[in-house]
C-alpha cells in the first residue's frame, strides 16, 4: 500500500513539474511608465474593446490568458517601439509571427514559445506628443 501511494506521489511530482509554466517574459523598454489615462487621451475606450476581441480571440483558439493585461506608455515612434519589443523577445528565445500590417495609428506583434503567446499592441495617440501606449497579453494552450 504505501509503495502505491509514493509510486501515485512521485508521479503527481512529475506531471506538476512537466507543467510548469515558461518564462513568458519580454521585457519592456527601459524608459517606459506604467500607463496612466491622461485628459487628452483617445485611447481608453478604443483599447477595453481591443482587449475583449482578443481575450475573445485566444478562447476561440483554445489558449487561457496566463497574465493580466499590461499597459505602459513610451515615449518613442511607433516604429521604434515596435523593434525593441522584437530584439527583446529574439533575445529570450521567442519566434516572431508574421507582423500585420500597421493600422490606423495601431500595430501588432506577436511571439511564440512552445505552447505560449505574447500579442503585443501598439497604439498611438493622436496626440503625438502623449506617446505610445503598450498593451500586452500572454496566454498558453
Amino acid at each position: 500500500m504505501q509503495r502505491l501511494l509514493v509510486r501515485i506521489l512521485t508521479c503527481f511530482i512529475l506531471v506538476g513539474c512537466a507543467a510548469t509554466t515558461q518564462n513568458s517574459n519580454i521585457p519592456d523598454p527601459p524608459d517606459a511608465v506604467v500607463y496612466q489615462v491622461r485628459s487628452s487621451s483617445s485611447l481608453p475606450g478604443v483599447m477595453d474593446a481591443y482587449a475583449l476581441n482578443m481575450y475573445a480571440m485566444l478562447r476561440a483558439k483554445s489558449y487561457r490568458v496566463t497574465q493580466d493585461i499590461s499597459y505602459v506608455r513610451v515615449m518613442q515612434p511607433i516604429e521604434a517601439v515596435a523593434q525593441v519589443y522584437d530584439q527583446s523577445a529574439t533575445a529570450q528565445g521567442w519566434s516572431i509571427d508574421t507582423p500585420m500590417p500597421p493600422r490606423e495609428r495601431r500595430m501588432l506583434r506577436s511571439y511564440r514559445k512552445g505552447n505560449a503567446v505574447v500579442i503585443v499592441t501598439f497604439f498611438a495617440e493622436v496626440n503625438n506628443r502623449d506617446g505610445i501606449v503598450v498593451m500586452r497579453i500572454t496566454a498558453e494552450r
